[in-house]
C-alpha cells in the first residue's frame, strides 16, 4: 500500500459520487447498486489498491458483487477520469481516485511493494523544460522510481507484512 497523508472528507466523497453517476448517465450506463457500493468504497480507500484487494474489502457482498464486476466498474471509472490506473512491475493494477488529488509521482521498493507519494517542483519543471525543448505540450505523465527501501529490515512496511524481520 502507499504512504498516504492526503486528507478526504465527507464531502469530497459524495462529490466524487455525484461526478461518477452524472458520468454514467452521460455514458447511458445504470447506476447501479453494485457500481455505486464499488464506487463508494474505493472512494474511502485513501491508498493505492488492486483489484482483488478491493474484491477482499467487499468480502461480506461477494455474493452480489464479482471479481468480474469489479474490473469492468474499475474499467468505466479509469474512462471517466476518475481513477488512475498503474503498472508497478507487477503482474498486476494498481488504482487509485483522484479527484481533488494533486499529481504526484511514485517510488516504489521493488523487495517489499511499499509505494511513496511524492511532489518535487525541480522534477516538474525539468520534464516541462524537455516537453518545451522537443516542441510538446505536455498533457499529462507518470513517474515512478523503483529501488530497494534503504533498510528493509527495519522498514515499517515491511513489518507490517512479515513481523519476523
Amino acid at each position: 500500500m502507499t504512504d498516504s497523508t492526503t486528507p478526504h472528507t465527507k464531502e469530497d466523497t459524495a462529490m466524487e459520487m455525484l461526478t461518477f453517476s452524472n458520468y454514467l448517465k452521460k455514458k447511458g450506463l445504470k447506476i447501479t447498486s453494485q457500481r455505486m457500493l464499488v464506487a463508494e468504497k474505493i472512494f474511502s480507500i485513501h491508498n493505492h489498491f488492486t483489484a482483488e484487494s478491493l474484491q477482499e474489502e467487499l468480502k461480506d457482498r461477494r455474493d452480489e458483487i464479482s471479481k468480474a464486476t469489479i474490473y469492468r466498474i474499475l474499467s468505466i471509472m479509469v474512462e471517466a477520469g476518475l481513477l488512475q490506473e498503474h503498472n508497478f512491475g507487477k503482474d498486476y493494477k494498481y488504482y487509485e481516485h483522484i479527484i481533488g488529488h494533486a499529481h504526484h509521482d511514485h517510488i516504489i521498493c521493488i523487495e517489499c511493494g511499499r509505494i511513496v507519494e511524492f511532489i518535487d517542483e525541480k522534477i516538474e519543471e525539468l520534464q516541462r523544460k524537455a516537453a518545451r525543448e522537443k516542441g510538446f505540450s505536455i498533457t499529462g505523465h507518470d513517474l515512478n522510481i523503483y529501488g530497494v527501501c534503504d533498510s528493509p529490515k527495519s522498514c515499517q512496511h515491511n513489518q507490517n507484512k512479515n513481523p519476523a524481520l
